[in-house]
């Protein structure tokens, strides 16, 4: 008797490594996309090198006289007008209490889309507070985003404020508060 004829055989279909799921199967690897699971670089969960993802944050709080001093040379033009007219507003509700507006500054990397989300929170609760978030990208766009709260506000978390592409630079302004923007900036090493 030949031992083969007894010996159980596999039968099922044959397992391909790194095959895209069924979903994502019809649709190729393009650029922006996964090439082991063919997610998006963004959504990838399969932890390879192309897709790692690295979280980033800014923190800036209210400072004291020579931090405000400083935010003209930070800021273009164009946003210190705004800026003026959140002081004004500071200025009015509580001139003493609230401290000198604070700033800071930060490049964005990676190779994908970035969604900036911000937490903050007052330095003065009797005071108005204010946090603003300028972005310039380097196509020459500028994305803004503020918030003014009235006093007896509490923290605060708002998501995805602003997105952007690598290369841009990110400004936080804080005016008697102390904020933390947050983006994942997804990268190949």
């Amino acid at each position: 008797m030949n031992r083969t004829q007894f010996a159980p055989r596999y039968t099922g279909a044959r397992v391909m490594p790194f095959a895209p799921p069924a979903q994502f199967g019809h649709m190729g690897h393009g650029p922006g996309t996964c090439r082991s699971c063919g997610h998006p670089s963004a959504q990838c969960n399969c932890g390879c090198r192309e897709c790692r993802k690295e979280s980033k944050e800014l923190f800036v709080e209210s400072g004291d006289a020579a931090q405000g001093a400083k935010l003209d040379t930070v800021l273009a033009a164009s946003v210190r007008q705004s800026l003026r007219g959140f002081a004004a507003v500071n200025a009015a509700t509580d001139a003493a209490a609230a401290p000198a507006p604070g700033t800071a500054k930060a490049f964005i990397g990676g190779g994908c889309c970035v969604h900036i989300s911000v937490e903050y929170a007052p330095v003065t609760p009797t005071a108005a507070s204010t946090v603003m978030i300028v972005v310039a990208d380097t196509e020459g766009t500028l994305l803004a985003w503020a918030k003014t709260e009235q006093p007896g506000s509490h923290y605060q978390v708002k998501e995805n404020v602003i997105t952007t592409k690598p290369g841009a630079t990110v400004t936080v302004l804080a005016l008697n508060a102390t904020a933390r923007i947050r983006w994942c900036e997804v990268f190949s090493c």
